[in-house]
């Protein structure tokens, strides 16, 4: 579901970007924008009422919406406003006590992340680090930080900085 609306999302958008470089250029193609601008704007999506409910109903006590929360940050989906959703839903997750399976979930999106590139939600997400330590997930992030590529080596350096001091 969430994959689904990604791909549709990013359509839309492309679609979008398509049509305003040529809107001033004929009638038919100011029309074309104006009906990917209404499609973009006006598309709704089946997980666009979950994410309002994580939001304003918290994932304490909800499992449906703490199972899609936490489904949302596995997959990680990249579309328009995808990152202001994760920042939104992370923040949700701080106060929750996680299970083990929700830490290796959050981890994973730290590693990918570390791996390919940071984006701009990269702080609000090494800030869980705290929640989520373990010796073998800071051994894998400074094992990264070890890496040929600089790219990796600085993301990971960057997310070591957030794990507790060791004792």
């Amino acid at each position: 579901m969430i994959a689904e609306c990604e791909r549709e999302v990013n359509e839309l958008h492309t679609t979008l970007k398509k049509t305003v470089e040529h809107r001033s250029k004929s009638l038919h193609q100011h029309e074309q924008w104006v009906r990917a601008a209404d499609a973009f704007r006006n598309h709704q999506s089946p997980i666009d009422d979950l994410i309002d409910k994580c939001l304003k109903c918290g994932l304490e006590s909800d499992g449906e919406l703490r199972q899609f929360a936490f489904a949302y940050i596995d997959e990680d989906p990249y579309f328009f406003r995808s990152g202001y959703v994760l920042e939104d839903l992370l923040r949700r997750v701080k106060r929750l006590t996680l299970t083990t399976d929700e830490k290796r979930s959050i981890q994973r999106l730290i590693l990918k992340r570390i791996e390919t590139q940071a984006l701009r939600n990269f702080r609000r997400i090494c800030q869980l680090i705290n929640k989520i330590d373990t010796d073998g997930f800071r051994t894998e992030v400074s094992n990264r930080s070890k890496s040929t590529d600089p790219n990796v080596k600085r993301r990971a350096e960057f997310a070591l900085t957030y794990f507790p001091e060791e004792t």
